[in-house]
């Protein structure tokens, strides 16, 4: 397609958004109502399905009403809403932004919700609006530090607002070392008129959370501009190298800054290529790098004592038993275990009361029913009570002591049964199967609840089921947006998040309260049969 092309396509395209919002402020061609608390909100089924998976769920040929719970949601944000509808574009104010976004959010409007982004990214970077100190622009700047630190509206606030952010509690970073990167380019941007403010921002910087070979490298050129800088700089190198004299020193801030809790996403079938770990921040929606490892493909994932287990998985060649190690997720120091009994793939893990078991799985050319469990503090392997059922791509949880343990597949078929393991007693017991055959799956525990989600019956699958383990029945709840491929789900605030398999594929979010999915986000690289763990940790 040619430059000419392009221009006749979007004058083509603009045309018709301008004669859809004619319909609409004429008032003509309605087909559908909105019904949002006492009030009707007539507009176009077409407009709705284009601008939200939301809608194309809910609407159908023969509808002609649709009842929306909009709590929270003031009247003048749906009033923005429709005018963004209908041409691409909406007249804000800063006192608005906030509920525009969270019902762009509800409404998985995800255009309207770049657009409210972008107006606050323009509005909150500007001096004359940060110095009236607005809540909601505070939140923006804390939480979106890393993409605005190379903003050019950032690099012109005054040295105030350059100290009130940095030291904040709040500012989401990854480590210490990106908020001095931040001020360097501050400071460098007009080193004439700012080297005098130098100091005074670098005693916001927590450099007692700073490697020692960052001190050395990075900070120094920047410090030994002033005596003062030399000084706090000096400070620090003896903080981390002399710990016995700390009470001797300068008051030194070593308070971890308050983060957000993080998704990790750890391991997935890539081709026998080295495995990342991912950290995923659920209130930036964004994606950060946390360590690389060595090891391979589809092993099966704990989190105990701050350290993440890794058992087994396959080198696209055969079934592992000896590639058993432990990642410390603060120092992200890498320990080799010692090996399992036999080898095994795609099998799961689970911990009950600081006893840690890793079920089923695949061994060269066998499924397995067999289960062991590791003593971490003697670093040894035991067999237990194997499984009723040979499975591997299963799914389990851990509920009130016991490990409960869904579907996968025994070599000829997938499963759709399910039976539980009492770790006290050292006994499995069969129970109530699913409805849906299914491999490669994610179960979470929501409350007093266990959902079973997507996954694989020869077909990539959308249903959703919950189980009730103190009644041991089933009932489907409402199905997935997009149909979701792998053990990859957790539970957070009460609510699911299921990251799917493809690249750029969809984080869906289901809320068990009003039964309802949306989309908040994309995955950043292709993988699967990965674990997720949310974590509470200083990543």
């Amino acid at each position: 397609m040619n430059d000419s092309d392009r221009q006749t396509q979007m004058l083509h395209g603009f045309n018709h958004m301008q004669c859809m919002h004619m319909l609409f402020t004429q008032g003509m061609y309605y087909d559908i109502e909105l019904i949002i608390r006492d009030k009707r909100y007539k507009t176009h089924k077409s407009i709705l399905h284009a601008a939200s998976p939301l809608f194309r769920t809910k609407l159908n040929q023969n509808i002609r009403e649709l009842v929306l719970d909009c709590t929270g949601i003031r009247d003048e944000s749906i009033t923005k809403a429709f005018e963004f509808l209908y041409q691409g574009t909406v007249d804000l104010r800063l006192e608005q932004a906030a509920n525009v976004v969270k019902l762009a959010e509800m409404w998985q409007m995800d255009e309207l919700k770049k657009y409210c982004y972008s107006y606050l990214e323009t509005v909150c970077l500007d001096n004359r609006q940060v110095t009236q100190k607005n809540e909601e622009i505070d939140d923006y700047l804390l939480n979106n530090f890393l993409k605005i630190r190379n903003h050019e509206r950032f690099l012109k606030m005054s040295a105030d607002n350059v100290k009130r952010l940095l030291s904040s509690d709040n500012l989401q970073v990854s480590s210490e070392e990106q908020v001095f990167e931040g001020l360097s380019q501050w400071v460098k941007y007009d080193w004439t008129n700012r080297k005098n403010d130098l100091y005074s921002l670098m005693k916001c910087i927590r450099f007692s959370l700073c490697s020692v070979s960052f001190l050395l490298e990075e900070v120094t050129s920047l410090c030994c501009e002033s005596v003062e800088g030399s000084q706090l700089l000096f400070d620090a190198l003896k903080w981390h190298q002399m710990p016995q004299k700390r009470s001797t020193l300068p008051v030194m801030n070593s308070k971890f800054r308050m983060k957000k809790k993080q998704v990790l996403i750890v391991g997935g079938d890539s081709f026998g290529m080295s495995v990342t770990i991912d950290a995923y921040n659920l209130t930036t929606n964004s994606w950060t790098h946390f360590v690389e490892t060595d090891i391979k493909n589809s092993f099966s994932t704990v989190i105990f004592k701050n350290n993440l287990f890794m058992f087994g998985g396959w080198n696209s060649e055969e079934d592992l038993n000896t590639k058993v190690c432990s990642i410390d997720l603060l120092t992200k120091d890498l320990k080799q275990l010692a090996p399992m009994i036999e080898k095994r793939s795609y099998s799961t893990a689970a911990v009950v009361n600081g006893r840690i078991f890793v079920m089923g799985g695949y061994s060269d050319i066998k499924e397995l029913k067999t289960v062991e469990e590791y003593d971490y503090v003697k670093n040894s392997w035991k067999n237990v009570a194997s499984m009723k059922s040979k499975r591997f791509c299963h799914a389990s949880v851990v509920y009130k002591e016991d490990i409960y343990v869904f579907g996968g597949c025994n070599g000829p078929d997938f499963l759709n049964s399910v039976e539980v393991f009492n770790t006290k007693k050292n006994q499995w017991k069969i129970l109530s199967p699913m409805k849906w055959k299914r491999s490669s799956f994610a179960a979470v525990v929501v409350d007093d609840y266990i959902y079973c989600i997507g996954g694989s019956s020869r077909l990539a699958l959308k249903s959703v089921e919950r189980y009730d383990p103190g009644r041991d029945t089933w009932t489907e709840v409402r199905a997935l947006p997009v149909n979701h491929f792998g053990r990859s789900a957790i539970c957070h605030n009460r609510k699911i998040i299921c990251f799917n398999n493809e690249n750029s594929g969809p984080i869906q979010e289901y809320d068990p309260a009003n039964d309802q999915w949306r989309i908040i986000g994309k995955i950043p690289n292709s993988r699967y049969y990965y674990d997720a763990f949310v974590v509470d940790l200083n990543l």
